[in-house]
């Protein structure tokens, strides 16, 4: 499958893997082929990662992933987000017509990389969208994407991937296009990822987002602070993007959060 020849060993940086088990062919690295998955959390060297705050241990709970898009995510997004969010962000089907209209898929050849896929809306979206193409959806919580394993089994396209996004298992240049829906805000450090995704971006390559901007009210901002999210604003966002290296930048507001797309030169 076309996955392998995208995917760097995130022990050795090795880019050859014997398909049949698994595993780098350099270093031996058990890829760990899960329930639908490959887990490419290198266990054995880094540890089990540790969720470091309230959202991101949310985030590994099986109720919270098979609840996530009816429940979870539409609630999360009106209570932080207001009222403006809630039919465009709080629904997957409206964030997803944005999202995948600023990515053009119709417009440039995959891979497709949907980062945080969570249970997966987004990744299947994307498969149908892009049949000919290579879509991955990774995700760090292993719940997300037992949840994400059983609902893209119909997408031949759709390949999952345990990974973190500070440190993206990819070759250089290797994704037409990045995904990057209502995770920004809870990781740790949103530079490094920045980083990962021009990495891992052809010239070209469109990366869109999702997140939280200025809290709309005071229990927005207090119910944020209660999760460790973290909020930007445009200009904020605007400039860290293009500092990094990325180019026309651009975003859609809704209520106190945003919808945001630039491209690697």
């Amino acid at each position: 499958m076309e996955l392998y020849s995208l995917l760097v060993c995130p022990r050795c940086r090795g880019t050859t893997f014997e398909t049949d088990n698994a595993a780098c062919a350099s270093c031996g690295l058990d890829l760990h082929r899960k329930r639908g998955y490959l887990d490419l959390i290198d266990v054995a060297t880094i540890g089990e990662p540790t969720p470091s705050n309230t959202e991101q241990r949310f985030m590994e709970s099986d109720l919270v992933a098979h609840a996530y898009d009816r429940v979870w995510r539409p609630t999360f997004v009106r209570m932080l987000a207001g009222k403006g969010a809630g039919g465009a962000v709080g629904g997957i089907a409206g964030e997803m017509f944005i999202h995948k209209h600023s990515l053009g898929l119709d417009d440039r050849e995959g891979p497709w990389l949907d980062l945080s896929c969570g249970p997966g809306a987004f990744t299947r979206a994307l498969g149908a969208a892009a049949p000919g193409a290579v879509v991955v959806g990774l995700d760090i919580s292993r719940a997300m994407l037992d949840v994400a394993a059983k609902r893209c089994g119909a997408y031949p396209n759709v390949a999952l991937v345990r990974a973190d996004a500070h440190s993206l298992p990819f070759r250089d240049h290797s994704f037409g296009g990045v995904n990057n829906a209502g995770a920004l805000h809870a990781y740790d450090d949103p530079e490094q990822v920045f980083r990962e995704v021009l990495r891992i971006l052809r010239p070209g390559g469109i990366f869109v987002g999702s997140t939280f901007a200025e809290a709309p009210s005071l229990f927005g901002k207090l119910a944020a602070r209660a999760a460790g999210i973290r909020r930007f604003s445009p200009s904020e966002l605007r400039s860290w993007l293009q500092r990094i290296g990325f180019c026309d930048y651009e975003d859609v507001r809704m209520g106190g959060a945003l919808v945001f797309r630039a491209r690697r030169p």
